[in-house]
């Protein structure tokens, strides 16, 4: 006896075979047009797939790389401090050098925080000699302003030679 399809399996066997047909096409097709915003994740991504070339600059989030301070620092202000100050530079030499060492001056409460920690080294040792601040007058001329250990703030440090701490990143 031979075995007849009916219409019923045919019909089927066909609706399948379109079906999976149609999922491998759809695969191959859908565009950026097609996707709604923030639906794709990292794991819909094959690692290895996507390059810089393919992410608009300033497009991804940017995260806070934590790192170690180095020998002979100390993590304070979101960044490292020496323990001990660097000087005597004039104010745009510890400028220079704090940029050559990717920081900046702190600011005048930081200095007075570094001031007041025994931790930190002042100056050459001499607690009435300044270091500079990252801060200026609030008045015209704008000049930076430095400090000595017990508080005390010199308004125009700029033609003068101070010892400085950098806070790096």
């Amino acid at each position: 006896m031979r075995t007849r399809f009916s219409p019923a399996l045919a019909g089927g066997i066909l609706t399948i075979a379109l079906a999976s047909g149609g999922i491998g096409y759809a695969a191959g097709k859908v565009t950026s047009a097609q996707i709604k915003d923030g639906t794709i994740q990292g794991r819909d991504i094959r690692n290895g797939t996507i390059t810089g070339t393919d992410v608009m600059d300033r497009s991804l989030p940017r995260t806070k790389v934590k790192r170690a301070c180095a020998a002979g620092e100390l993590p304070v202000f979101g960044g490292c401090v020496r323990l001990q100050a660097s000087g005597p530079t004039s104010y745009q030499a510890a400028i220079d050098d704090c940029n050559r060492r990717n920081g900046r001056l702190p600011t005048t409460a930081e200095i007075k925080w570094i001031a007041a920690h025994d931790e930190y080294g002042w100056a050459d040792g001499n607690l009435s000699n300044y270091e500079f601040t990252g801060d200026y007058t609030a008045t015209s001329p704008f000049t930076p302003i430095a400090f000595d250990r017990a508080g005390n703030s010199f308004n125009n440090a700029s033609a003068h030679l101070f010892w400085h701490h950098c806070v790096t990143y």
